[in-house]
């Protein structure tokens, strides 16, 4: 049975999890030329321990300033899920949507490489899926991902050209959100309200910023896929709600029935995050 009104009682606060997978798999799939400022973080950002992993003291809501260097990045924030959004809120970060069904919901990244053959396997399985696109991955085949999106994936923000954002200015991160969502807007016909910031890099700015473009919320995530395997920040293997981070990448459709194996054979399925999130985080500015 679909419990989907969890996420509008919910108290509980979401843990946004920085995943060392993660970081490495963005670098791994935006190594397209890049314009001066748009430097990833050094290798020593895969090494990084998440912040707020279990046991951390509980930082405050609003995320920290970045540090000098990029190969620290900064905390990711912790922010309760409110069911509303209060005038002149920054926009929640969410690492997992608070929800009693065994359910995950799968995030797919950037868009560089583009398998038809996972078209197929997303319409013939009806797999829901959420999509931060970077334009710069997609915008010599946008018509591949309006292939995704008439199998019901939603397509949402991943900027333009996947920078470090805590190292740009106010101006740069919303250039960076906003022409992106407009592009998106004119492309997909909806204009998206969900972000996530490349390679999960946050500052208050960035969430300033996401808020101006017309942002709801920040995604972050707790698992991590890579080759089809998949990579847990907690013990006892994936929990209901958790967000599960995946990039497009040459194998894409074995390693993702590897991964939706692995899935089911837990007891979970992929659910849509349309289904348990408030109305409110999907009304479009």
């Amino acid at each position: 049975m679909v419990l989907r009104p969890p996420a509008r009682t919910a108290t509980a606060t979401v843990l946004a999890v920085l995943a060392v997978g993660g970081l490495a798999a963005c670098r791994a799939h935006s190594a397209a030329p890049r314009s001066a400022g748009t430097t990833p973080p050094a290798a020593a950002a895969a090494r990084h321990r998440p912040s707020n992993a279990p046991g951390d003291a509980t930082p405050s809501a609003t995320a920290s300033a970045p540090s000098s260097s990029p190969s620290a990045p900064p905390r990711p924030s912790v922010s309760p899920l409110p069911t509303s959004q209060a005038a002149g809120a920054l926009p929640p970060v969410i690492g997992r949507i608070p929800v009693n069904d065994k359910v995950v919901f799968i995030t797919i990244d950037d868009g560089w490489e583009k398998d038809a053959d996972f078209v197929r396997l997303v319409q013939q399985r009806k797999i829901p899926l959420t999509l931060f696109l970077a334009n710069m991955a997609i915008k010599k085949d946008y018509a591949y991902f309006r292939g995704l999106q008439q199998a019901g994936a939603v397509v949402e923000d991943h900027t333009m050209t996947h920078p470090y954002l805590p190292k740009l200015s106010y101006a740069r991160q919303k250039q960076e959100i906003c022409t992106a969502a407009d592009i998106y807007a004119k492309q997909y016909g909806a204009r998206p309200t969900l972000f996530r910031a490349p390679y999960g890099a946050t500052n208050h700015t960035t969430l300033r910023a996401a808020k101006d473009c017309g942002i709801k919320a920040v995604f972050f995530w707790r698992e991590v896929v890579s080759n089809g395997r998949i990579a847990y920040q907690l013990p006892g293997g994936l929990h209901p709600g958790d967000i599960v981070l995946v990039h497009f990448n040459p194998n894409m459709t074995a390693d993702f029935k590897r991964m939706l194996h692995t899935i089911q054979k837990q007891g979970f399925r992929p659910a849509a995050v349309k289904d348990y999130l408030p109305a409110t985080y999907f009304q479009q500015r």
